[in-house]
């Protein structure tokens, strides 16, 4: 029982502090809300006012540095492991909030927030794999929720700190957050999977034997498994079609990436507070974020907690749904809107807030987590780069192409798309992606390649039972010992 609780705890804490990038992605953004009125002021930071298209493109041009940075960071984890990389991504960020706190002009402005978006895409492929390297089969799917968790608390951060204090106190702050999740991943092992990727199996099995709370039966017998789907790496984007398994990976997470901006979740965000305007809230829109940012981060703790005892594709198929039912009211609400009274003014803010809670429960945080899960270690870095290159492109079109939607088609056309689109998702994802809740890694990977399946590979996720022998059977110096 000590080694269990012990596993725990640790897998827990990495989880914690590797996604404190996550948290660093928040402040991202939720930064723009509270500096725009500052940026397009005549008392600007700058010197001179921002004029709104110039704003328009300082809020979209870090999707420019994630898709630049989807091209290295899934090869560079699979290189040199997935704390170093980790690691690494505090170095952008870093660099960009440094540029934006001594910016004088615009363009050291949009460079920060580029060197911010290339953090951000490292940070959504890289932490997403530590975390499942590290993490036991029946708390997975709830360790990986720390990443949307994360992600709303550093957004409802900096609503909050950016709407009580300055511009550069908010910019220092967000730099120090930096500095932390720095030192705090410092004092973690790498994960025991990109260790044997990088033929350290003596360290792999340190490592393994440190998450697993000192339990060195056990760490031996999950690094046999990890081993068990180790072939020589390959790197190249090419080695992603060359299995049937990785291939339909593959698919799944194209599938899931189209879903997350067909559900409109970034057009919907940018609307909010219109919305709320217009329904009558006396909320100033500084109060509609925070209380938008307040909603998701409940509803993504909500993920953490029935992500492992639902299963994925129950959270994935109703969340999907209720948004698609939500979008599609607010284009009923849009075409009836002149021929309604005041009474019906509460229905847009109901249908934005099912929208965003049922974003944060199930098409936000699970994805994530069954992407890190598709694909064995060797090829999961440069399958999940190649993935997050195409989802973070489809980001910026999304930012970009929505206010030409919203002024040429008209709010009713464009919410009704949006919600339309997302109630074609649940038959992809009945259909098409395997349950991964309460299963081994290798079991996962095993269906997709088609391989006949082992009933002792799948687990119950309420239980685990470590292996232990006495103490006088196990010379801990003696397996720790690399193989001659």
């Amino acid at each position: 029982m000590k080694y269990e609780t012990k596993a725990t705890l640790r897998q827990y804490a990495a989880a914690i502090i590797a996604n404190v990038a996550a948290f660093c992605i928040g402040n991202m953004l939720g930064w723009s809300s509270p500096v725009q009125p500052i940026l397009e002021s005549e008392d600007s930071p700058l010197g001179e006012p921002l004029t709104r298209q110039q704003f328009s493109w300082l809020s979209s041009i870090n999707f420019l540095g994630g898709v630049a940075g989807t091209l290295f960071w899934g090869r560079l984890s699979d290189r040199i492991g997935r704390k170093y990389t980790g690691l690494t991504v505090a170095v952008p960020f870093a660099v960009g909030w440094s540029l934006i706190l001594a910016a004088n002009n615009q363009w050291m402005l949009y460079t920060g927030r580029f060197f911010i978006g290339m953090a951000c895409s490292g940070t959504v492929i890289n932490t997403p794999m530590y975390v499942t390297e590290i993490a036991q089969d029946k708390i997975r799917g709830a360790l990986g929720s720390f990443l949307m968790i994360n992600l709303n608390l550093g957004t409802l951060f900096s609503f909050i700190v950016g709407a009580s204090t300055s511009y550069y106190f908010l910019t220092s702050t967000c730099l120090g957050i930096v500095m932390l999740y720095f030192l705090g991943l410092l004092t973690m092992p790498d994960s025991p999977a990109s260790l044997l990727v990088k033929k350290k199996r003596a360290e792999a099995l340190e490592s393994m034997c440190w998450y697993r709370g000192g339990d060195q039966v056990q760490a031996e017998k999950d690094l046999t498994l990890v081993e068990s789907r180790l072939i020589k790496p390959r790197r190249s984007y090419a080695s992603i079609f060359e299995t049937r398994g990785r291939i339909k990976g593959f698919i799944i997470g194209v599938g899931f990436i189209l879903g997350q901006q067909a559900c409109g979740m970034l057009a919907v965000t940018i609307y909010a507070v219109t919305i709320f305007k217009e329904a009558g809230s006396s909320l100033t829109p500084h109060q509609s974020a925070i209380v938008l940012g307040c909603l998701q981060v409940v509803s993504s703790i909500c993920s953490l907690v029935l992500v492992d005892k639902l299963g994925r594709k129950v959270l994935l198929v109703t969340s999907f749904t209720a948004m698609g039912v939500s979008l599609c009211s607010l284009g009923v609400y849009y075409y009836l809107k002149a021929s309604i009274g005041q009474q019906y003014l509460f229905i847009p803010v109901v249908a934005l807030s099912v929208h965003l809670v049922a974003y944060s429960v199930g098409a936000g945080p699970v994805p994530f987590i069954v992407l890190s899960e598709l694909f064995a270690p060797d090829i999961r870095g440069t399958a999940i780069s190649l993935i997050q290159f195409i989802g973070i492109g489809l980001s910026f079109v999304t930012v970009k192409i929505f206010p030409w939607m919203n002024s040429q088609l008209g709010p009713t056309i464009t919410f009704s798309s949006f919600g339309l689109a997302s109630l074609l998702l649940p038959l992809f994802i009945i259909f098409v992606v395997p349950e991964t809740s309460g299963r081994t890694l290798n079991s996962i990977v095993r269906e997709l390649e088609g391989e006949k399946q082992d009933g002792e590979e799948m687990i119950e996720v309420t239980r685990i039972q470590p292996q232990i022998l006495p103490s006088s059977l196990i010379n801990p110096k003696q397996d720790l010992q690399p193989k001659q």
